[in-house]
């Protein structure tokens, strides 16, 4: 079944209901489906048929359009960040050879389309030929023969090295949606996602949004007090986030306190802290945290209201099997460290072209996602770390995500991060980077102290550098490897 297929059919019941909403702009779901047929039929028309179409642009109608319109076709759609280095989007390019190129002009890493011999079809400006011009000469029609197995690729930030594509497939997708739907059990009658589309966390929800028949509220970019604007103007409003774009919402003065009817925290742990003040600040919105990944979709959630389990995950989702297993394959008793093995119908057909490196994650239909974890007596997922995060000070393994989670209780923290330095003695020296929240510093003793009434001893940072600000990933997180090549530029 073609995704889009379960967009489409809202036409014949609610043709003039609103499907997407930009600013002042909006589409109701009988003009997305003109829409998503006509650049359905001009990609046919241009001979494409399972063939790649990247899309360059930032949060806009127009990407809304062409990534559908691209997946009814039967053709796959390359989402591309525009916050990628021109090297790195020349190395996707290179990945996925596309046919056609999208692209939102304006960005410095502008491909080429002579070079990669597509066409390229811009949103505004010049050079290129002019979207508006091309969609308007067509006829809303698919033509479709047959579905495309791969729904879209996507790739990696390539922080640390080459981007790495991983393929969603139709079927993985639509069983998400019917995951998310029996565990949340929402009112989808409007969903925000103000993060960028390009990633998984806005895109999934926006998908669901309009496959529920929902009208989806599309941001340019993130900004708290917008959001909060749009939390008033829109009650009852369902909220994607990541756990950064919360705190920065808990900081933002707001009059009064819109109803959000809930929040669904994902793309990082979400502090213990942060979900107490979130308590108060959300009044009565609902609060969920889930985890997953890009290979393996939804796995678990938490009820923060419900579920008094600090520092889990959850229980996994209908349809989800998890196992924890060491280093042989043999699984674990609840209560060890292990490395976390996942197995649902939602997990990823496989990496784009990197046979050797898909059949490292899957073994005996398990997909190995390359955290350490455990679960308790109740079957509730904690979190133990990042296996390519893992610290090796002095023979014993150590994982910056328990440390961090600490240190975030203390008020003079803003924001941490844990690595791991060389160090002649220990092997690795943990190390803490710190972004104070106010005038007050701790001095490494002080954190020591705090650490060891949470921690074992060894667990507690030896070492503490003071930064005025984070880089971050695209998609909100601490760009871990920059950080730490930071810290070692300091330290030398």
């Amino acid at each position: 079944m073609n995704l889009v297929e379960s967009i489409l059919r809202h036409v014949a019941r609610t043709p003039d209901k609103i499907a997407l909403s930009y600013g002042r702009q909006s589409l109701t779901y009988g003009e997305l489906a003109e829409r998503i047929k006509k650049v359905a039929w001009g990609l046919r028309q241009d001979g494409l048929k399972h063939d790649m179409v990247a899309i360059l642009s930032g949060n806009r109608l127009e990407f809304v359009e062409v990534f559908l319109g691209a997946v009814y076709a039967g053709c796959v759609p390359v989402p591309m960040d525009p916050k990628w280095s021109a090297h790195e989007i020349t190395a996707v390019m290179r990945q996925c050879r596309p046919k056609m190129i999208f692209a939102e002009n304006g960005f410095p890493a502008m491909p080429c389309p002579e070079e990669h011999d597509a066409r390229l079809i811009v949103f505004s400006g010049k050079p290129g030929e002019s979207y508006a011009a091309w969609i308007d000469g067509l006829e809303p029609r698919a033509a479709m023969d047959d579905t495309n197995e791969v729904l879209f690729l996507a790739f990696t930030s390539g922080t640390t090295g080459t981007p790495k594509g991983y393929m969603r497939t139709h079927q993985s997708w639509i069983k998400s949606l019917e995951a998310t739907e029996e565990a949340f059990q929402l009112d989808m009658r409007h969903i925000s996602a103000p993060g960028p589309l390009v990633h998984s966390l806005s895109l999934f929800a926006l998908v669901q949004s309009l496959c529920s028949g929902a009208t989806f509220h599309l941001v340019p970019s993130f900004d708290a007090g917008e959001v909060w604007e749009l939390c008033a103007r829109i009650p009852d409003v369902i909220l994607f986030v990541v756990p950064t774009m919360i705190e920065a919402m808990m900081r933002e003065p707001v009059c009064g306190r819109p109803r959000i009817q809930a929040l669904i925290s994902s793309g990082g742990k979400w502090p213990e802290a942060s979900k107490k003040r979130s308590r108060e600040i959300f009044g009565e919105a609902r609060l969920y945290e889930y985890y997953g990944s890009s290979e393996a979709s939804y796995i678990s959630y938490l009820d923060v209201l419900a579920d008094q389990k600090p520092n889990s995950v959850g229980k996994p989702f209908s349809g989800v099997d998890i196992s924890i297993r060491d280093e042989r394959f043999q699984e674990l008793p609840p209560g060890q460290i292990g490395q976390l093995y996942v197995r649902s119908e939602m997990a990823f057909l496989g990496y784009h072209q990197l046979p050797e490196e898909t059949a490292a994650v899957f073994r005996d239909g398990w997909l190995k996602l390359g955290d350490y974890a455990y679960v308790d007596q109740e079957g509730y997922l904690y979190l133990a770390g990042r296996a390519k995060n893992m610290i090796v000070s002095g023979g014993l393994n150590i994982f910056p995500e328990e440390i961090e989670s600490v240190l975030l209780q203390l008020p003079a923290v803003e924001e941490a991060m844990v690595l791991g330095l060389p160090d002649e003695y220990w092997g690795e020296r943990v190390t803490v980077l710190v972004k104070w929240s106010g005038r007050q510093r701790m001095s490494i003793d002080e954190i020591k102290s705090f650490c060891r009434r949470h921690l074992a001893a060894y667990k507690a940072p030896k070492q503490l550098i003071t930064v005025e600000r984070f880089l971050y990933t695209g998609s909100g997180k601490i760009a871990r490897q920059a950080m730490k090549d930071y810290a070692k530029r300091v330290m030398s």
